[in-house]
Order: structure tokens, then sequence, then C-alpha cells
């Protein structure tokens, strides 16, 4: 069996390279970069330079594949330019539509996120069936759900897909900047003192990265076609996130907390002054806005369907401590 992989040097696309690789599937890995430290290595994974915003590049890597697994996005909140955001994840998922359709792959596995739900309300999960009720936070939530838009329409024409999505995904792997989970071990574990922001009770839904390879593997054969599946694990709020991880990395650290919108406002006068100094940042108001919201989440459905299977948070963030002691 060959597969195209589409971001295979991000956090879950070199995941699942290897493991498909590791499975004697034959991988076609679309890069931008060949030479880049990120790009997975197994004698069954073949890389093909280009882009996904590049359609002729996209059908010379699909040539022979029977499955497209599209894992490319552009995930940059800190961007403020809406353009690069809809050119990959809008205009590249569309291309990669194409060449999937004319190459007549068996399905396309596509990689999105809960956030395109909105917030979950009222202590309510987010199910597959909730209706967005919110305006757009940013513009990665609003081109993430435009790419959606654009697989119900080729679906309608005949394409075979199946829609993930993810929530916060954490554990061993690459580290990448939107990997929040394992940068608060990294911080918790060798920081005496963390400031968090004082909504501690806002829940949001955390999934082992074995959990979303899994479950990539397991949309091969099963899944509705055109179906979506809210690939997640265990809900915490803020409080009970910050204390499991502490309690598990045996730290000693200080956990203190400061007003929302005074930590907003500091953060805004912080990025103008490194912005001032061209001084890239890591942290904005838009990012904590988006980090803030509700978003507890229900994978019934997955599990019922997919033959899903959720990795208790303690059993997760356990081996995610293990691995970055490494």
């Amino acid at each position: 069996m060959k597969v195209l992989l589409t971001g295979a040097t991000g956090y879950i696309g070199h995941q699942l390279a290897m493991t498909l690789a590791s499975k004697n599937i034959k991988v076609h890995a679309l890069v931008r970069d060949v030479n880049s430290s990120k790009v997975p290595k197994h004698e069954n994974i073949t890389v093909f330079q280009g882009d996904i915003c590049d359609l002729q590049s996209i059908q010379q890597a699909i040539k022979g594949c029977c499955y497209v697994f599209h894992a490319a996005a552009f995930t940059n909140l800190k961007c403020k330019n809406i353009h690069r955001f809809y050119k990959t994840n809008v205009v590249g998922t569309e291309n990669v539509l194409q060449a999937a359709s004319s190459e007549q792959v068996k399905k396309v596995i596509y990689t999105s996120t809960l956030s395109v739900f909105g917030p979950s309300y009222k202590r309510k999960p987010i199910t597959e069936n909730q209706p967005r009720l919110a305006s757009y936070a940013n513009d990665y939530e609003l081109t993430k759900t435009m790419a959606e838009e654009k697989i119900g329409a080729f679906v309608k024409k005949g394409l075979p897909c199946v829609i993930l999505n993810l929530t916060r995904v954490y554990g061993p792997g690459l580290r990448t900047f939107s990997n929040g989970v394992n940068k608060l071990v990294d911080i918790v574990t060798n920081k005496s003192v963390l400031i968090v922001p004082s909504k501690l009770k806002i829940v949001a839904n955390y999934v082992f990265i074995d959990d979303v390879i899994k479950a990539h593997i397991l949309a091969i054969t099963s899944g509705e076609n055109g179906g979506r599946y809210i690939i997640g694990g265990e809900n915490l709020n803020y409080k009970e996130l910050f204390k499991k991880v502490k309690k598990y990395t045996k730290s000693n650290i200080k956990i203190l907390t400061l007003n929302y919108n005074v930590l907003k406002m500091l953060l805004v006068l912080y990025s103008n002054i490194r912005a001032l100094f061209k001084m890239g940042v890591s942290m904005t108001p838009r990012v904590i806005d988006s980090l803030f919201i509700n978003r507890s989440s229900s994978s019934q459905k997955a599990v019922a369907e997919l033959n899903y299977t959720i990795t208790p948070f303690k059993t997760g963030i356990l081996r995610t401590i293990e691995s970055l002691k490494i």
C-alpha cells in the first residue's frame, strides 16, 4: 500500500509517517525542504520536494497512492496576515483534493481541529452535531472551517473523505511551537515560578499523540464517507491540569495567578516593545485568547464508529514527562 502524506515535518505528520512506515506502508512524504532535520527517515518513506500550494508537485507525489493523509496546515496564531492562512489551509487543501480526485484514491483523511466548532457551552461537551454559535476567534479557525467546506464539496463529487477534529495534542515527538502541554511540562520541571492567567476554570480536552496516530490509521478502513470525528481524550480545567503536571513531575514550582485582563495588557506592551526592536514573541494576546476558551468535548462517535480508544491522561503525561528527560 502507498499513501501520500502532507505535513510530514510537523509534530503529528512526523509521528504518522514513522508509524505508517513501521507497518510496512509505503509513504510518499511531500515536504518543502528535503534537507530539514524534521524530515522523517525510514526505508519505507520516499520524500518528494514540493508544496501543497503547488498542484503540480502534489500530482507528482501522489502517483500510485491509494490513500491520502492531509496533515499540513498553517497554524501560527501570531501571524496577522490572513492570506498565509488562506493560501495553505484553503487553497492548499483544494489542491490536495483535486490531485486525490484525479488519482482516484480510495480515501482522503483530513487532519482538522476541534476549534472549528467554536467554544463549548454550559459544561456540555462539544459533539460532531454541535453547530457553531460564536464568531471566529482567529484566521486559523476560519480557514480550517473553509477547508472542511471544500472537503464537503469534493465528497459530493464522489471523493471519499473523513475529517478528524483533534483536540489539544500532547506527548513524545518533535518539539514544536504549538505544543503547549509539552512546553508546560518543560516549564514546571525546570522553573521555580509560573505565572498563569486567573481563568483557571476554563476547560479543554487533551489527547495523547499515540491515540491521534491510531485514529488516522483506523480511518483508512473505518468511518462514514464525509464523516467528522472528534479525536480527543480527557477534559480538564486549568487548575486540574497544572495540579496534575506538578504532581507527576514531582516539581516544587510555585504557580501564581494574575488577573486575565492585566496579563493581556502586559502582553500588548511586551509585544509592542519587542516589535519595535524587530524581535519575535512566543505569546500574544491573540494566542492567550485562543487558549482560554472552554473546549470540553466528547469522542464517543469515534469510539463507536472508528473503534477509537482513549489513553488516560495520567498514562499519557507520565510517558510525556519521561520522553522530555531525554
